[in-house]
């Protein structure tokens, strides 16, 4: 999900039953102020399948927001945010990104930006032969075309695999030069 999605994202949107998030409001930043909007594009509002350990984290953490706004009473401020201050308030969404490098700086991991794991998300899809159009449609790009262009990266050991597979279909196991096409390639 990207920052906007996250800082827009809604208790209301969640289905526990269905394992879904539908994202359909955004939270940026312009000019130093938020703006709330219903996304960059007209494919922006979408409906996100969520994993069971996600599903099981933000069940978690949606009974402490429950217990938050039990607890603060009167005085909570519900915007009915998935992520919000314990007083029911909208962060901004740069504390988004602060909280973020401040957790991966105590977790002790190379340094990445917020908006770098979305990469990381695609590379390891790529790298896991997940289908290029679900990807595409999973991180809420409407092309598919736009996400291999952003996300493929030269990699040599794909390109070998394609160009053994090629050689072995072509050629059938024909061997040139006393090496099979396999042989040479591994």
């Amino acid at each position: 999900m990207r920052r906007c999605e996250l800082a827009g994202a809604r208790v209301d949107g969640l289905d526990f039953e269905a394992g879904t998030l539908m994202l359909e409001t955004t939270r940026v930043v312009v000019d130093g102020q938020v703006v709330q909007s219903d996304g960059k594009t007209e494919h922006a509002q979408r409906l996100v399948v969520l994993d069971p350990f996600t599903l099981a984290l933000l069940r978690t953490h949606v009974e402490m927001l429950n217990q938050e706004r039990a607890e603060f009473g009167p005085e909570y401020r519900d915007h009915g945010l998935l992520f919000c201050w314990e007083d029911g308030r909208p962060p901004h969404p740069d504390t988004i990104t602060r909280r973020f490098g401040s957790l991966v700086r105590a977790a002790g991991l190379p340094r990445i930006r917020l908006q770098d794991v979305r990469h990381s998300y695609v590379t390891a899809g790529r790298d896991a032969k997940i289908d290029w159009k679900a990807l595409s449609e999973r991180i809420g790009h409407a092309d598919v075309a736009f996400t291999m262009k952003q996300y493929v990266q030269t990699d040599l050991e794909v390109h070998r695999r394609v160009a053994t597979t090629l050689a072995e279909l072509i050629l059938g196991g024909v061997l040139l030069s006393g090496v099979t096409a396999a042989e040479a390639n591994g």
